[in-house]
């Protein structure tokens, strides 16, 4: 087992578990707070006490894109919570050699951190970012795996596309020749969206790579200009249901 919970009264839990290093910020003199994506417990605070002293191991494992398993000891009401033990399951090598992987590594820890809320359990999730993260190491297809975990995410907090009918006639998307698609309506088959207004027009081609990304079919690559349409479909449908979402600053610092 990768976790477990041992209750050590009616207020507290020893908690193990899983968990990937998303951010870390220097505290008083000695000590981080670090952000971390948990397998049983969603996005979380902790301090870890003594952390910037060579000696602590603890310290030296807390590096984004990590992988831990940690053990903390968890109070409820308490904002930032204390690690007192960690060990390294993953340290991702080739993401820091390589800039573009770094680029889109760097976006999958952006998502997490802006679009989940602390302490909301997102075990499928956590499982899909685990994964995303060793496939960026071990692959060059960096933009393609991106999309589909954007893809990926945005269904998981909520926020799944309508992709089989019209949102206003109801046809089967799988009958018309062309899609377009506006933020407050939905994708639209092309005779409803011909005299609307539409933020997004789709060919048969790109709206058949979109709803390939909901499937478990790898084949359907698509264009690089194609995915580029995607990405930044899918930034902006979340930029626009999702207030505080400012968009993904890290593939555009990079």
């Amino acid at each position: 087992m990768s976790s477990f919970i041992l209750r050590k009264n009616n207020m507290s839990q020893i908690i193990k578990t899983k968990a990937i290093v998303l951010k870390k910020v220097d505290f008083s003199d000695s000590s981080r707070i670090a952000t971390l994506f948990t397998e049983e417990f969603g996005k979380m605070s902790f301090i870890i006490k003594g952390a910037r002293s060579a000696k602590s191991k603890i310290g030296m494992l807390i590096d984004t894109f990590n992988v831990l398993q940690i053990v903390f000891y968890k109070k409820p009401g308490r904002d930032v919570q204390i690690i007192t033990q960690a060990d390294l399951i993953k340290h991702h090598t080739k993401i820091m050699e390589d800039l573009e992987k770094l680029k889109y590594a760097s976006a999958v820890i952006e998502l997490l951190l802006k679009l989940t809320v602390e302490e909301e359990i997102h075990s499928k999730l956590f499982i899909g970012s685990e994964k995303i993260l060793k496939l960026f190491n071990e692959s060059n297809d960096m933009k393609f795996l991106f999309l589909k975990y954007l893809m990926f995410i945005t269904k998981d907090i909520g926020y799944e596309i309508n992709l089989e009918s019209c949102s206003i006639c109801e046809t089967p998307f799988s009958k018309t020749k062309s899609m377009k698609y506006n933020h407050e309506i939905g994708m639209m088959c092309y005779s409803c969206g011909k005299d609307r207004v539409y933020t997004n027009e789709f060919s048969l081609e790109l709206f058949n790579l979109l709803a390939s990304l909901s499937s478990r079919n790898n084949e359907s690559r698509g264009s690089d200009a194609d995915i580029n349409r995607l990405i930044n479909f899918l930034e902006r449908f979340l930029m626009y249901h999702i207030q505080e979402f400012n968009g993904i600053k890290s593939l555009h610092i990079f």
